[in-house]
């Protein structure tokens, strides 16, 4: 009786060994980023177990962050006349939207290779970006001809 009992509990508490405090988007990342807030994103990072996941929820906070700053910098920009960086900021949203269309049929936090690999192209075109973004645009096309090789 006393393991019926428990097990009705666990059951209706829903609670997993594998599950308890990690969020759900932790098990689908599929889920559209554009739902969540960069706030939502990193608190996402931090309630998932699999190094690789929390890794790539905080690089996707990271990515809308910098798309926001860069979105606001570009309003300062259209007020003084110049518009130069909108093509950096939107070769880098495309850039990481391909990759995460081309990757998202083998996401799954299992996929560790995977995972890795879609972390390492948003970070190496956040710094890419950033280094755009500063005006540093040499530099990052040396940059990125020898990440892209």
């Amino acid at each position: 009786m006393r393991q019926w009992v428990l097990a009705t509990a666990v059951t209706f508490l829903g609670f997993s060994s594998h599950a308890v405090g990690q969020h759900l988007a932790c098990f689908d990342l599929r889920s559209s980023i554009q739902t969540y807030s960069v706030d939502d994103l990193l608190s996402i990072s931090s309630s998932c177990i699999v190094p690789e996941v929390s890794d790539l929820y905080y690089n996707r906070a990271n990515h809308q962050r910098l798309l926001q700053k860069y979105i606001q910098f570009e309003r300062s920009l259209i007020h003084a006349g110049n518009r130069d960086y909108r093509s950096y900021i939107d070769a880098y949203r495309i850039y990481i939207g391909l990759a995460e269309a081309f990757t998202r049929q083998r996401l799954s936090p299992d996929e560790t290779a995977v995972l890795e690999r879609l972390n390492r192209i948003y970070e190496e075109s956040g710094e890419i970006a950033e280094m755009r973004f500063k005006g540093y645009d040499l530099i990052a096309d040396q940059l990125e001809r020898r990440l892209r090789l």
